[in-house]
Formats: structure tokens, C-alpha cells, sequence
């Protein structure tokens, strides 16, 4: 089951049941790539990009410079706190950018949203570390194409920009205009 809480004029809660397993991971995924092209078209998660760009002195045009500074922001803004014990909660970048605290995928919703709000093409890793458990994913985090270079942006760990975990499982999805499109899986 998961809560989707998201926020334009009035305050929202989704409840939905998914699947299990894998068909159930990429439900979840499906609802994270619609929270982040949500937030992208969320004037006021554009508003706060551009705000962290001048705050962190980012001159026009320097793309690396946004994303770093996104990055950056969120990292020391955003606290790591995990969902209500057995249920799964997903926030829009609003929400986020209000409550300031979430888990990885209300942080690849904020770090999707964000830099997609300002012209840079996202997209997300699903992650699984069990050896015994294949495509069985516990982690996802945002990348961001820069210069035509995917870069991985995963601020729930104090690793810099650039760092992935590694990861035994890892699928990529996509954010296609409507949908997301997942590669197959891979070791």
C-alpha cells in the first residue's frame, strides 16, 4: 500500500494498493515519475531552483554548477527520515520543499523535479543489494544528464556527486513525457 502525499492548492492523500515484488516496484516507479514531472511543472519548485542558483552564486549557463548546487541544497536541507514503519509514503517536490524530510524516493521526487524544472533531463536508478533476491529492489535515487553525461545525484548518503551504490541489481527508467520507459534488468 502506498500514501501519496502531494501538494498544488489543496492537500492531498492518495491511498493505493499495489502488487508485490517487482510489478509492484515498478507501479511504485510509475507514481515517482509522475510526482516528478508533477513537480517540474510546479512553478514554485522552479522558483526554488533558481533561488539556490543565485543563493550558491551558479552563473548562467553552467550546468554542472546547477545540478551541483541542487545537489548541494538538498543534502544540507533534507533530512533522511524513513516512511511510517510498514507503509510506504511518497511526497511531491512541493511537500518536500515544505516538510524537508524524507527517504529515497521522496528525495529522487525533490532531485528529479528540480533540476527537470530547469532544463536537465533526469532519470531514475532502482537499486537492489540481496545476492539471493534478484531484481528485488530496496534503494532509488536520480540521474542527471549533463553535457550528455549521466551523473548520479543520490543525496541520501554523505557521498559527493557522482557516486552510485553498488549495487547487485540495477534497472534504469526513463522519464518519457507520459510514462517511463525501465531498461531490462541487470546484475
Amino acid at each position: 500500500m502506498i500514501h501519496i502525499c502531494s501538494r498544488f492548492v489543496v492537500p492531498r492523500i492518495s491511498v493505493l494498493r499495489v502488487p508485490k515484488g517487482t510489478a509492484g516496484t515498478l507501479v511504485t516507479a510509475r507514481l515517482i515519475a509522475r510526482l516528478i514531472r508533477q513537480g517540474a511543472r510546479d512553478f514554485y519548485v522552479r522558483q526554488k531552483a533558481i533561488e539556490i542558483f543565485r543563493a550558491m552564486g551558479v552563473r548562467p549557463k553552467d550546468r554542472f554548477g546547477e545540478v551541483c548546487a541542487l545537489f548541494h541544497w538538498v543534502r544540507r536541507n533534507v533530512r533522511y527520515t524513513r516512511d511510517i514503519f510498514r507503509v510506504e509514503l511518497l511526497h511531491g517536490a512541493r511537500r518536500m520543499l515544505e516538510l524537508r524530510a524524507g527517504d529515497c524516493d521522496d528525495m529522487t521526487i525533490l532531485l528529479g523535479a528540480l533540476p527537470m524544472a530547469t532544463g536537465h533531463p533526469v532519470r531514475m536508478v532502482l537499486a537492489g543489494f540481496r545476492p539471493k533476491k534478484p531484481h528485488v529492489y530496496t534503494h532509488i535515487y536520480p540521474e542527471v544528464n549533463v553535457l550528455g553525461r549521466w551523473i548520479a545525484i543520490d543525496a541520501t548518503v554523505q557521498r559527493p556527486i557522482g557516486w552510485a551504490p553498488l549495487a547487485i541489481w540495477k534497472r534504469v527508467c526513463e522519464i518519457q513525457q507520459e510514462e517511463i520507459l525501465c531498461s531490462p534488468k541487470t546484475p
